[in-house]
């Protein structure tokens, strides 16, 4: 190789591609599936430890009572709970319930802050979207914290609009809504 070469190879090297296959490469190492008896402690403890890091003024908002039983609280036919993994790492999670025949809820929508960014909250939220038009939801409605700003933005970005808002012991609680077709 002469050193023209070794140029034209150095000068079409790029921090940014390597980048792209790291952010690849992670992105193929994340998946999504629903949970198993195992993943709770995992769960429970991603959920709180995101509640109390970045939100302890919302813990009020969020009872725990479903995170006692996963199993009771997200086994119906028209329920899913789902979790996003990095190897054998729960990083995600997402719950739908079923609100009546037509209404589907969002719940427990919660992404790692080390894994923000990457995909895992879009994943988890088309997953759950996909479960919704499969058992025949006409809307899900997601209820959250206004100060859970990424996962609002990441709502709207598919169509959710708002409509409700209320205060509950300090924290301002938001309604959002997608009518599904």
């Amino acid at each position: 190789m002469t050193q023209k070469d070794h140029v034209s190879l150095t000068s079409s090297f790029s921090w940014d591609s390597i980048g792209v296959a790291v952010r690849v490469w992670k992105i193929l190492s994340l998946k999504t599936r629903p949970w198993k008896d195992s993943d709770s402690p995992q769960i429970v403890a991603l959920i709180m430890a995101v509640l109390e890091k970045e939100f302890p003024q919302d813990q009020g908002a969020y009872p725990a009572e479903d995170l006692k039983d996963l199993a009771k609280s997200y086994g119906g036919a028209d329920d899913l709970f789902l979790v996003a993994e990095d190897g054998n790492l729960v990083v995600g999670t997402c719950g739908v319930k079923a609100d009546g025949s037509k209404t589907a809820i969002l719940r427990r929508f919660f992404v790692s802050s080390s894994h923000r960014g990457q995909g895992v909250g879009k994943g988890l939220l088309q997953e759950a979207l996909s479960f919704c038009r499969k058992k025949g939801f006409r809307e899900v409605v997601i209820r959250t914290s206004t100060a859970m700003e990424q996962a609002i933005r990441l709502c709207r970005s598919v169509g959710f609009e708002q409509d409700g808002d209320w205060s509950l012991g300090g924290v301002t609680l938001v309604r959002y809504r997608l009518k599904l077709s």
